[in-house]
């Protein structure tokens, strides 16, 4: 019989893989092919320039290029292997 610690553990696992998938539900498929899109984390700085976005990697992207995004945080789909930007989304009003 499996351990109350067990049943916690496979909790979690269970709740993490559900916001995963969440996470990745809203963006466009094109975009994400269900792996390419993220959150930017703390220290993933962007500024805001009058003709886009600049990244904290100095990679840049024109406001026409920007989508909006559904909450207020920034978010970046990316090519895994050569970091070409696919998508990027800003918080309404930065955009």
């Amino acid at each position: 019989m499996a351990s109350g610690r067990t049943w916690i553990i496979v909790a979690a696992a269970l709740s993490f893989a559900a916001s995963q998938a969440r996470a990745h539900s809203w963006y466009p498929a094109w975009c994400c092919s269900d792996h390419d899109c993220r959150e930017l984390l703390r220290g993933e700085d962007v500024t805001e320039t009058e003709d886009g976005f600049r990244l904290w990697d100095g990679r840049f992207i024109g406001r026409e290029y920007a989508k909006p995004s559904p909450d207020i945080k920034f978010h970046l789909c990316e090519e895994p292997v050569t970091r070409a930007i696919i998508c990027f989304f800003a918080p309404q009003g930065q955009s």
